[in-house]
């Protein structure tokens, strides 16, 4: 049963982040570009839901190494190389990193009231954590990536997933990484509720 929650935390990553997201992102009305008082009145009128976003965040993160970590678990063939199973569980660990680092930032941008005339801060802060979700791209190709190549090595998943695996994982290293993310989100979530399946039937052999 424990295997199986931990094969069905990938989808539970999944649905966190884009609740996080949605809860915890800047404002659409504001970009890096803008004047720094516009940018901090927004952030400072959003202050509950940049908390509560983040905090979600972080708990997506934590999801992530459990899932992980489920990963790198995998049952291969012996003669089998896990070489790549090491990457993606690297690349897990990579991106929950990078979220932790990310909520953190979006957890500052809602600290303050007021920002006084310290406007350039609200700005700094939205640019880093505009950048920041970038950033989560290089490790969920790792661990996208690690995933593939087991996957049409050994056929541990659907070959389905592992083809919709391979144009994720470059689409995250493209000027088109935004797309790539909710790609990986898809991965994820399809890839957790294939293994969680598995899993279940498993146990009631």
């Amino acid at each position: 049963m424990w295997r199986a929650a931990a094969a069905f935390s990938g989808a539970i990553f999944a649905i966190a982040f884009v609740f996080a997201v949605g809860a915890g992102g800047p404002p659409a009305s504001i970009e890096p570009i803008d004047a720094a008082d516009k940018i901090a009145q927004a952030l400072s009128d959003n202050r509950t839901n940049l908390v509560t976003g983040n905090y979600i965040l972080l708990l997506a993160s934590f999801v992530l190494v459990v899932f992980s970590g489920y990963l790198r678990h995998i049952e291969v063939p012996e003669e089998g190389d896990e070489w790549p199973l090491t990457v993606a569980l690297g690349g897990g660990l990579m991106t929950a990193g990078m979220l932790v680092v990310v909520a953190l930032i979006g957890i500052a941008q809602g600290q303050l009231e007021s920002y006084g005339g310290d406007a350039v801060v609200a700005r700094t802060l939205l640019t880093l954590g505009w950048n920041g979700m970038w950033m989560i791209a290089p490790g969920l190709t790792a661990l996208i990536g690690g995933t593939t190549l087991i996957t049409f090595n050994y056929e541990t998943l659907p070959r389905a997933i592992g083809f919709i695996g391979t144009i994720v994982a470059i689409l995250l290293l493209t000027p088109w990484w935004g797309i790539g993310i909710v790609g990986a989100l898809i991965w994820v979530g399809a890839t957790s509720i294939t293994l969680g399946i598995r899993e279940l039937r498993a146990s009631e052999v």
